[in-house]
């Protein structure tokens, strides 16, 4: 699994699938991370949690 933010997702597709991993499985967080308060970071944490257990267990939402 790759964790990439939304202005990269795209990219990072392009780049496995180059790569030969077209299935490679991205989970998406906000952009960016650089800058971007702690507290703001935290939430797009808690709020990709559920996904982030669908994509280790291989269920695809």
């Amino acid at each position: 699994m790759v964790i990439t933010t939304q202005n990269f997702r795209e990219l990072t597709h392009q780049v496995a699938t180059s790569l030969g991993y077209a299935n490679l499985r991205i989970l998406t967080v906000g952009h960016p991370l650089g800058g971007t308060s702690e507290e703001i970071v935290r939430e797009w944490a808690d709020d990709a949690v559920e996904e982030t257990i669908n994509l280790l267990t291989g269920e695809r939402t």
